[in-house]
């Protein structure tokens, strides 16, 4: 008995002490241990925000997201993550070992590792795929992809994002923080395994769209912009080429084309997402086209009229230590070589030894200064991630040659974009037209908000600006840029064609960047258009780059409904005699025309590389200017733009 009730004393105790402990848990610390309970189970999954669209003037879809989904895993319920990695990697064709790596994160103890990706916005079929292997710790959420409907159309535009979202460049980058949104969470009860447990709470925190953004860019405009050029740029076995069109009434930039070349390995194609959008990054001397700048200003400052003559040799001698400036073609039809030519005259001739005349009548500083009021040195109003501000060499280095290479657009580097707004400058009678690519954003609710357009400032007076652009038309109706003409509308512009600087310094004998700048209809001008092509052989702006000026102003004219301002085609009619005179066909080749133009550049540099062949390369004169080759693609007899002396000595 007394065994007995030690026993039972003994029993009543334990069961006490149980008793007093389970309700210990459950009356004094059960809110804690059900919290411990249920965040164990409780897995965060992050959910990111469908990005904002981006879409062209007239509302097309550029850049879009579309719901897919992303694979991922919480490293600490996976129980082989060997097995699990060789199970997952040919159904996500991802790497076996990155995998591995992922799955195997546990994190530390006082920091485990829940969440890491294994694969974003798979297709539904690969989804079904990995769901149907069941594994532990893997995982589901919807995460939205992007999509471009255009294609190429404005690829290096509208330019990339990363897998996991922020923008890589063009658009998607400069506009990343509009277009993100803000991300949402998903709150989920899942069992030891990973595997959600069903009809248990879910706590959604949904994640808010980013802002669309819409582009002043026209989507039909773009790709006959793209389609123009590339054609120019296989015709002509051009390295790449830029092209831009502004409307000059508002500022908005309607097309902006960028062209790879053929190399070893790849064929000519329109500039692809991550590629440089080369109006706005890449920096080159814009040669002839730079005189617009330098004429204007000469006129704002009365140092010479329109019709103001000068005795125009075909070369000039600024320094007896320095080798002299030649036009690109002697005057074998004037007395001595020398033409009497008005300011006009040296316009549309492009001479570069009557440009360095009237630089002459200006000081310096007064040099400098055109520049400067013109926009060059300083990035352009267009927001642009890396813009450069371009090199302009400061009036107290000019020393000798400096103000004069300068004139003529040498010892200047620009970009495209900085050269188009030149221009548009004088098109808006004489003051600046800030360009735009940021037309509107649309928010959340869908109200439409426009985008700031900066306010433009007057350059030169009117009368200027309307001088210029009458010596600008007769460029085309009867100079270097004959090519560019366009039937039915009267258009101005300007041919430019410079050498390329070397690495090794000096410049090269033969390689171009030729140009074409211009704005149409000429009196009252609605676009402004900029083409430049970088060639690997003697190419004028007026022979090559012209051609797809005319081509893809005419279909903005037509596409806008511009009235016809030149009926009964008189400037066409003599821009057409002038080329032909010149022995320019003015032709830009698509389709069978292409193929043949192709092959007859081809074959000559098949001859150019033969054993024994002597390439046709331009016969060296004083100074280092260069003549026309035989079989390039200036015309026979063409008062082509002209070329420096030997720039390497322009410091």
């Amino acid at each position: 008995m007394r065994r007995l009730g030690v026993c039972s004393a003994l029993l009543i105790l334990g069961f006490g002490a149980l008793a007093a402990r389970v309700g210990q848990l459950q009356l004094a610390s059960g809110a804690k241990y059900k919290d411990l309970s249920v965040e164990l189970a409780l897995h965060t999954v992050p959910l990111t925000a469908q990005r904002g669209s981006v879409f062209d003037r007239n509302g097309r879809d550029l850049a879009m997201s579309i719901e897919k989904t992303t694979v991922y895993a919480d490293p600490t319920l996976v129980t082989d993550p060997v097995a699990e990695a060789a199970r997952l990697a040919p159904v996500l064709h991802a790497d076996e070992h990155a995998l591995l790596q992922r799955l195997s994160d546990k994190g530390s103890a006082g920091s485990p590792r829940h969440f890491v990706y294994l694969a974003h916005t798979i297709d539904d079929g690969v989804a079904r795929l990995v769901q149907a292997l069941k594994l532990p710790g893997i995982g589901f959420v919807p995460e939205s992809a992007r999509s471009y409907p255009a294609g190429a159309v404005a690829a290096s535009v509208i330019g990339r994002v990363r897998s996991d979202g922020p923008g890589l460049d063009g658009v998607e980058r400069q506009y990343d923080r509009l277009l993100s949104g803000k991300p949402g969470e998903l709150v989920v009860e899942q069992d030891p395994l990973g595997h959600d447990i069903p009809n248990t709470q879910r706590t959604r925190v949904d994640a808010q769209r980013g802002t669309d953004v819409v582009l002043s860019l026209d989507e039909d405009l773009q790709w006959q912009a793209e389609y123009s050029l590339l054609d120019q740029v296989k015709a002509t076995g051009a390295r790449s080429g830029m092209a831009v069109v502004l409307d000059v009434t508002n500022g908005d930039v309607l097309a902006m084309a960028s062209v790879r070349g053929a190399t070893a390995t790849a064929a000519a194609g329109v500039a692809g997402p991550g590629d440089n959008n080369a109006p706005l990054t890449d920096l080159f001397e814009p040669g002839s086209t730079n005189k617009l700048i330098t004429l204007s200003w000469a006129l704002e400052h009365g140092r010479v009229a329109a019709d103001t003559k000068f005795a125009v040799p075909d070369s000039i001698r600024v320094d007896p230590h320095v080798a002299p400036y030649r036009d690109a073609e002697p005057h074998r039809g004037a007395p001595d070589g020398i033409e009497h030519w008005t300011t006009a005259d040296i316009l549309r001739e492009s001479s570069n030894v009557g440009t360095i005349k009237i630089a002459q009548r200006m000081r310096n500083q007064e040099v400098a200064d055109g520049m400067r009021a013109f926009g060059l040195g300083e990035p352009t109003t267009i927001d642009w991630p890396y813009q450069p501000a371009g090199l302009l060499l400061s009036p107290s280095r000019y020393y000798a040659t400096g103000k004069y290479s300068t004139a003529i657009g040498y010892g200047v580097a620009v970009t495209g974009m900085q050269m188009l707004d030149a221009f548009a400058t004088i098109a808006n009678g004489g003051a600046t037209r800030p360009p735009h690519l940021l037309d509107a954003t649309i928010d959340a609710k869908g109200a439409r908000h426009s985008a700031v357009v900066p306010a433009g400032s007057r350059v030169v007076s009117t009368h200027t600006a309307s001088v210029m652009t009458q010596m600008l038309e007769g460029v085309v109706a009867s100079g270097t840029g004959a090519c560019a003409a366009i039937p039915s509308y009267v258009d101005a512009g300007k041919t430019g064609t410079a050498k390329k600087a070397l690495a090794t310094g000096g410049y090269g004998d033969v390689a171009t960047m030729a140009s074409f700048i211009g704005f149409a209809p000429a009196d009252h001008p609605r676009f402004a258009t900029l083409v430049v092509l970088d060639e690997n052989n003697l190419s004028y702006g007026g022979e090559v780059a012209a051609p797809v000026f005319s081509e893809i102003t005419q279909f903005a004219l037509q596409q806008y409904g511009v009235d016809p301002t030149d009926l009964t085609n008189t400037q066409y009619s003599a821009a057409r005699a002038t080329a032909a005179a010149a022995g320019a066909s003015c032709a830009l080749p698509h389709g069978s025309d292409l193929v043949a133009a192709q092959a007859r550049l081809q074959a000559r540099q098949a001859r150019a590389q033969s054993p024994g062949a002597v390439a046709a390369k331009p016969a060296a004169v004083a100074g280092g200017v260069t003549s026309v080759p035989a079989g390039s693609t200036a015309g026979a007899g063409t008062t082509a733009d002209s070329l420096p002396p030997d720039p390497s000595k322009h410091t």
